[in-house]
């Protein structure tokens, strides 16, 4: 069972200082839209198009039509809501092999406020045929699932927070498409999306065990219909409650992807995320304010289980 490391790494810096050399590696083209997440090296094929971040998908589409694999880097509140339809025409619809990487996922755009705050990004792109949709549980993981993007046979869409966020020791190596289980249980499943999320995740199982109850948790780094079968194959089969928790509306997203798929075994389901639009503010204020702390899951996992028995 993986255990929360006291270092904080963001996936973005981690991103960041691992780009360089996988995109020479797999001669993959780079195209930038002024993030200021990328460092290019001599020997990188690196394209800076600036705030355009329609011209950025088609550029790459182009790219990719023509031989090369190609990633597009954007704030993923930009890409998803702004390219949305550059995405879906010129990317997903064709099969492009394409990684389109979000920064400032969810709320950690923080002060930024709801311009800068990718909540939607998970149900929209959930939403594409063929279309990927990656989120990394730590810095580790977000290395290893940048490299099976760049490597994958279509497109992908993978999403990195802003600043430190939890490292987690013993977690397994990723693969994409398959959920990890990195804690066993058998009454209450506890799906979890993104760093801060697993690590509240596991915190919550610790203390539902002070309750009574056994409570498995699983990390879902691939969040999309596709892989949310898997999800229902990793599930115990004496579960009698599913909690889903992720940094994003609900809407759409990983636990209306993961319900859908389990929707034959009758299991009651608690989705927990992000509800409507957020105010500036600190990335941990947010996650309070949208009910995603340790103290507040615990208190509505225990009344869900309590009106469910």
């Amino acid at each position: 069972m993986p255990d929360i490391a006291p270092e904080r790494v963001s996936t973005r810096a981690a991103f960041t200082d691992a780009l360089p050399e996988l995109a020479v590696r797999h001669g993959v083209l780079v195209v930038d839209t002024d993030t200021g997440s990328i460092k290019p090296t001599p020997g990188m094929d690196y394209l800076n198009v600036g705030i355009a971040e329609n011209a950025a998908i088609g550029l790459a589409a182009g790219a990719e039509r023509w031989g090369r694999r190609a990633l597009v880097c954007t704030f993923a509140a930009f890409s998803v809501s702004r390219a949305y339809e550059f995405i879906k025409l010129d990317v997903a619809y064709p099969r492009r092999r394409i990684c389109v990487v979000g920064t400032h996922g969810g709320a950690s755009g923080g002060w930024l406020g709801p311009t800068h705050h990718a909540t939607e990004d998970l149900a929209l792109m959930n939403a594409l045929p063929h279309m990927r949709v990656v989120v990394p549980a730590d810095a580790h993981q977000a290395v290893s699932l940048l490299e099976q993007c760049l490597r994958y046979d279509g497109p992908t869409y993978l999403r990195l927070g802003r600043k430190d966020s939890p490292v987690f020791g013993g977690l397994p190596e990723p693969e994409l498409g398959i959920p990890q289980e990195v804690r066993p249980g058998r009454d209450i499943a506890l799906v979890a999306t993104g760093p801060e999320i697993l690590a509240t995740a596991l915190e919550v199982a610790d203390r539902l065990a002070g309750e009574g109850y056994d409570a498995q948790v699983v990390n879902v780094h691939t969040v999309d219909p596709e892989s949310a079968d898997a999800v229902g194959r990793t599930l115990a089969g004496s579960c009698r409650w599913l909690v889903t928790l992720e940094e994003a509306w609900t809407s759409g997203g990983m636990g209306a992807q993961v319900a859908a798929a389990i929707g034959h075994r009758g299991i009651p389901w608690l989705p927990l995320g992000v509800n409507g639009f957020l105010p500036p503010g600190t990335h941990a204020s947010l996650l309070e304010e949208s009910g995603l702390t340790t103290e507040a899951v615990v208190g509505r996992v225990l009344k869900f289980v309590t009106a469910s028995q």
